[in-house]
């Protein structure tokens, strides 16, 4: 790539970081207005033609967003939707996979079976960016929002696997499907294996660390360890990511202290923020491209229109369908699995699987195409009619402190109270400072029991002052943190709520150290 060209990719990715401004104050989520944007980059004139290996796209982009994914979830919780999980991340990916290689060998003649079978691989899995963006701002039901989350995740894995196989069979390798179904369990069996190794190695060096700098970059190379590692197996790296990411969030609580925890979580952000918008505006880059050789080609962009609505149409209804039959695993109510159904929108790891389509793939221009037009649909189409839906369907749902929440910010405050008495008792305090102390922690507690007596949290809070006492306040943190952990590992406290009162507890530490 020439010097110039790199200008030109970084006035793009300005001009995203602005769109991605505009999304926000339109209250529009931002993949939405990113994929529109891209497609209005891609026509602006005179820009550069950037030529992507498709194993870079992978190597770069996969492995951070799926790893973030995975540290952002509980295996407590991933086990206690094990069952409606397993029906979205896998059997809905087949099913979605099949119907979309139906419909697209069918309607367009330059995609064979393995093609078809490519296409709707990378059309499978789901994104969560914009609707868990839409559910946690209006507040809807935590169950949808966790079972839209959680299958996000998983599915990401069980498509590139599906996708892995059928890009064998598209590049000649012979297909059976007795093999095809040994290879999907191997290699899948395979990726989780690779991923437990590397978060468990990761996550006994980090330990070991005290430089946060050193912490998030290790963490930044357990991503990348366990997709390279898993691949050089010949296994799944985008599972390994997964499970390496799941595994090194679990652990996080205790193997980051709050400060490298709270540079740790924004770094990530910023990571992900920026692989996502170079994803689209790549995608916008390589449009024209795609857009001329579909013209050169017998059947041109207005022969695809009717295969994009059949696509769409047919990847919605099918999903809605499926979602409906899982009955009451799926939502307790027909509204909320109408929500988890109308949650289906395409995103950055079907751009990703598409852009890496191998440029021997006679299709490639039809299926790059048909992916950016399906993502266009439903991020446009489903997402910006997801509040609306949420709304008529009374899912909203404010956020407020849960019963569980108080108990467990009560069960913390306790414990600290009761290392008071201790610290008391071996003369590690003056009187003043103990006072102040338990000041603080008696009035988090009440605090806490106006909560469960039905008062506002925000109103209940107003009373509390957080105060600085350096090294005790510190410990005292600590005995809180360990009291929250106790609770997750009984099962008495969900991953979510934990990491919200983490969060708390964690600024707190840093306004003490600052």
């Amino acid at each position: 790539m020439l010097v110039h060209d790199v200008e030109s990719v970084l006035i793009l990715l300005l001009a995203a970081a602005l769109l991605v401004r505009l999304a926000d104050f339109g209250k529009i989520p931002a993949p939405i207005v990113l994929v529109v944007g891209g497609l209005g980059i891609a026509l602006i004139p005179g820009l550069p033609e950037i030529e992507l290996d498709p194993d870079v796209v992978f190597l770069v982009f996969l492995p951070p967003l799926v790893y973030a994914a995975g540290w952002r979830t509980s295996p407590l919780e991933l086990r206690a939707l094990m069952r409606p999980l397993a029906l979205l991340s896998v059997g809905l990916v087949f099913v979605t996979a099949a119907a979309v290689a139906l419909v697209a060998h069918a309607l367009v003649p330059e995609l064979g079976w393995a093609e078809a079978a490519v296409l709707g691989a990378i059309l499978a899995p789901t994104d969560a960016v914009s609707s868990t963006s839409i559910f946690r701002r209006l507040g809807a039901p935590e169950r949808v929002r966790l079972l839209v989350e959680g299958e996000s995740m998983i599915n990401d894995g069980t498509a590139l696997v599906l996708y892995r196989i059928a890009i064998g069979v598209a590049t000649g390798t012979a297909f059976s499907f007795g093999g095809a179904v040994l290879e999907f369990i191997g290699i899948s069996a395979g990726g989780i294996a690779v991923g437990l190794a590397v978060g468990a190695f990761s996550n006994l060096v980090v330990r070991r660390q005290t430089d946060g700098g050193l912490s998030i970059f290790l963490s930044v190379l357990t991503a990348y360890g366990a997709y390279v590692g898993a691949e050089q197996l010949h296994v799944s790296g985008v599972l390994a990511a997964v499970v390496a990411g799941v595994y090194g969030g679990y652990q996080s609580p205790r193997s980051l202290d709050a400060d490298i925890r709270l540079s740790a979580v924004a770094f990530w952000g910023v990571l992900v923020f920026g692989l996502e918008i170079t994803l689209f505006v790549l995608l916008g880059l390589q449009l024209p491209g795609v857009v001329d050789a579909l013209n050169q080609s017998p059947a041109g962009v207005g022969d695809l229109l009717l295969p994009v609505a059949a696509i769409a149409a047919v990847s919605i209804s099918v999903r809605l369908a499926f979602v409906f039959a899982m009955g009451s695993d799926a939502g307790e109510t027909a509204g909320q699995r109408f929500a988890v159904g109308w949650s289906g929108m395409r995103g950055a790891v079907s751009l990703a699987a598409a852009l890496a389509v191998p440029l021997s793939v006679g299709a490639r221009p039809q299926i790059i195409f048909l992916t950016f037009a399906l993502i266009l649909v439903t991020l446009v189409g489903q997402g910006l009619s997801l509040p609306f839906i949420v709304r008529a369907l009374k899912l909203e749902e404010p956020r407020r402190w849960s019963e569980e929440e108080a108990v467990a910010r009560m069960e913390a405050a306790q414990s600290a109270l009761d290392r008071l008495d201790q610290i008391e008792a071996e003369e590690r305090a003056s009187e003043s400072q103990l006072k102040r102390l338990r000041d603080l922690y008696r009035g988090r507690f009440r605090m806490c029991q106006m909560v469960l007596g039905g008062e506002d949290p925000e109103t209940a809070a107003r009373e509390q002052r957080i105060a600085d006492y350096g090294e005790l306040r510190r410990e005292l943190i600590g005995i809180e943190r360990e009291e929250l952990l106790n609770l997750r590992s009984a099962g008495r406290l969900r991953n979510t709520t934990m990491r919200q009162i983490e969060r708390d507890l964690d600024l707190e530490e840093a306004r003490i150290r600052s």
